[in-house]
């Protein structure tokens, strides 16, 4: 590649902010423009202007008139045109059909993206004077200059290549893509389609998503960084990027992210604030641009590779899997020189104005609750939640109880998503005790952490019984609760060192639950820790033990160490929420035994002992919970609306 030819592009090496002379066609065209300053419009239709030979276009728009004007005068000149594009354009950008229409009826002849993802391309191949212009910038009026340098600009990076490897290659694929039929159709004015170049070998920087995967390449080019990774990213919504940026700042590699505030607040984008917030909680660093117009460049240089990753695609899984793209990973030095400094000078505000900000999250929307309405009677047991969450929130905590002021948090940091439309509900399904009044209210929350709380709302459930109550001389911290639609209420109490249950409930078994659970809340590992000391024989299958539960719904995934009244110690688990439940025996022995859960990570172990110093392992399994679950002591009757007891002692 033939890079700084010119005294101009060695002078842009050391500043950023030089505008280098064009040099004439006669001359080499190896050229970086920056329209945060520049004009890049002007040379590209001195390009059009000048060409003889072969002119091919791609765009997924075009707005500007004197593009089109100059193309169809090149091909009223006799210059053979053609044409890439994507009427899917047309919706968001009407001046698009317009300049269609325009080129359609000079008899230039036009193919479309029929099928799939979009045309993204932006490209310009000049057949006669060996050249191409590609990037991620539109054909708009606004996307190729500033209105006022630095100040007023879109955020791109637009190449102009004569380089003979890159003019090669796209002029191969350009071919390979006008000949083909499958996604692509004429538009207007074919008559046959044949290849106009040979058939080049792509060169290996080049990227061509959907052919071959952006986002596969590129996530493994983040995680063999070893020294820093610098990123202008205009859409993200793809997560594979966003964990390859949060597990680079976890293995001690800095990353800073200039993203487009407009993306963040796009209410047809919600996933892109879920990405910045989720990189923002995890460390990265990030800036907004301060300047009018958006920053819609697709930028990220990686420092112990001097590589830089440029082009088309955004962070979004379209850009990898559907969407027409095209993208550099080079590390030619004049290229990756020039975008450092280019990148540089906006992250550190060094230009003659301040191009870039602080990020600063914004919170969610406030969530509304939707059902059971305020005051709601006659409610089922087993009921599904409805809130209105808004667009901006990602995970709730659930809040519920027979105590407006005491409420118990059911789920914590659910990952539910946001409101897309105003009748959108974000839902949780909760089983509860028949004929009691409820209290609930819902916090969300962004991946960066910031709240808003709904008001409180009540209803009563139908039927009878209770299963919020009956707490008696509990701990702090502590709280007691029916799970499920048992028949008779359970109780949990506290004296001295003994705690004392009272359940009824089915079992604890099959896909859910009905059981008498006093619990309190454990973040990360742990274990709890229990001196069984008797349980009444309402049932052969009457059981008392420790649990670790995700939620207190009747189906959540639980792991818990059990004696039974007569059918001996048993390991007991379900591992998916609404799934089968699993046993695994332990001793054929009763009460008084000691019981005993772990948690590490995904790992549930559970154990038994005789005298809670010398612990047998029982059984293991590996399951995915949220990080705060509930643990505590669990009892059921296994004869519903017959009450047994269990009592515990040494729980730890």
């Amino acid at each position: 590649m033939t890079m700084l030819r010119t005294v101009a592009m060695r002078a842009l090496m050391a500043s950023a902010f030089l505008v280098l002379l064009w040099p004439t066609r006669a001359a080499a065209l190896e050229k970086l423009c920056d329209p945060a300053f520049e004009d890049c419009r002007g040379p590209l239709l001195t390009l059009i202007n000048s060409e003889t030979q072969g002119l091919d276009v791609a765009f997924w728009f075009m707005t500007d008139t004197k593009y089109s004007n100059a193309i169809i005068a090149r091909w009223k000149a006799g210059v053979p045109v053609r044409i890439l594009m994507d009427t899917d354009a047309n919706a968001a950008h009407p001046d698009n059909a317009t300049i269609l229409s325009q080129l359609k009826s000079a008899g230039i002849p036009m193919r479309q993206k029929s099928s799939g993802g979009i045309l993204h391309w932006k490209m310009m191949i000049f057949a006669g004077q060996r050249t191409v212009e590609w990037s991620g910038a539109n054909y708009s009026t606004v996307a190729f200059g500033p209105g006022t340098p630095y100040q007023d600009y879109e955020d791109e990076i637009i190449h102009f290549t004569d380089d003979d490897s890159l003019v090669n290659s796209f002029e191969r694929k350009y071919d390979d893509v006008w000949t083909t039929t499958s996604g692509y159709s004429n538009y207007a004015n074919i008559t046959s389609l044949t290849r106009r170049y040979p058939t080049y070998t792509i060169d290996p920087e080049l990227n061509f998503p959907p052919y071959e995967s952006y986002r596969n390449r590129a996530v493994a080019r983040y995680n063999a960084e070893t020294s820093s990774i610098d990123v202008s990213m205009f859409r993200i919504t793809d997560i594979n990027h966003t964990n390859a940026m949060i597990a680079a700042e976890k293995r001690g590699v800095p990353v800073r992210l200039i993203a487009d505030p407009t993306e963040y607040r796009n209410g047809d984008r919600l996933w892109d604030a879920y990405n910045v917030d989720k990189m923002y909680a995890a460390g990265v660093q990030i800036r907004f641009i301060a300047h009018a117009g958006i920053s819609h460049e697709k930028l990220v240089l990686l420092g112990s590779q001097s590589m830089a990753i440029y082009g088309s695609s955004n962070w979004t899984s379209p850009s990898d899997q559907s969407q027409l793209e095209h993208n550099l990973f080079t590390q030619r030095s004049d290229l990756v020189s020039w975008l450092r400094a280019h990148w540089n000078r906006k992250w550190n505000n060094t230009g003659p104005s301040p191009e870039t900000k602080a990020f600063v999250p914004l919170p969610p929307s406030t969530p509304t609750l939707y059902s059971p309405a305020n005051g709601a009677t006659g409610v089922a047991t087993s009921i599904t939640l409805k809130w209105w969450a808004g667009k901006w929130a990602h995970k709730y905590d659930v809040f519920i109880g027979p105590s407006c002021s005491a409420l118990t948090k059911v789920a914590s940091d659910v990952e539910l998503g946001p409101s897309e439309t105003a009748t959108d509900y974000v839902t949780y399904s909760v089983t509860l005790s028949g004929g009691t009044t409820y209290c609930w209210k819902i916090t969300s929350r962004t991946m960066a952490g910031l709240t808003a709380t709904s008001a409180t709302a009540t209803f009563t459930t139908t039927g009878s019984g209770g299963g919020g109550g009956g707490n008696t001389g509990l701990p702090s911290g502590w709280s007691g609760k029916d799970i499920g639609p048992v028949g008779a209420a359970g109780s949990s109490s506290y004296s001295g060192s003994t705690y004392t249950i009272k359940a009824s409930g089915t079992d604890i078994w099959n896909a859910a639950d009905e059981f008498r659970f006093t619990y309190k809340t454990l973040t990360g590992d742990g274990s709890i820790i229990a001196r069984v000391g008797s349980i009444s024989n309402a049932a052969s299958w009457s059981k008392a033990g420790v649990m670790m539960r995700e939620t207190l719904t009747a189906g959540s995934k639980h792991a818990s160490m059990f004696v039974s009244a007569a059918r001996g110690l048993a390991f007991q688990y379900r591992n998916k929420t609404g799934g089968t439940s699993a046993s695994v025996a332990g001793a054929a022995a009763s009460a008084p035994y000691w019981v005993k859960v772990t948690r590490s990570g995904a790992t549930f172990t559970a154990y038994q002992s005789t005298d809670g110093s010398t612990w047998t392992q029982i059984g293991s399994v590996t399951m995915n919970m949220v990080s705060t679950i509930y643990v505590g002591l669990a009892v059921t009757s296994h004869n519903d609306g017959v009450l047994a007891t269990g009592t515990f002692t040494n729980v730890q």
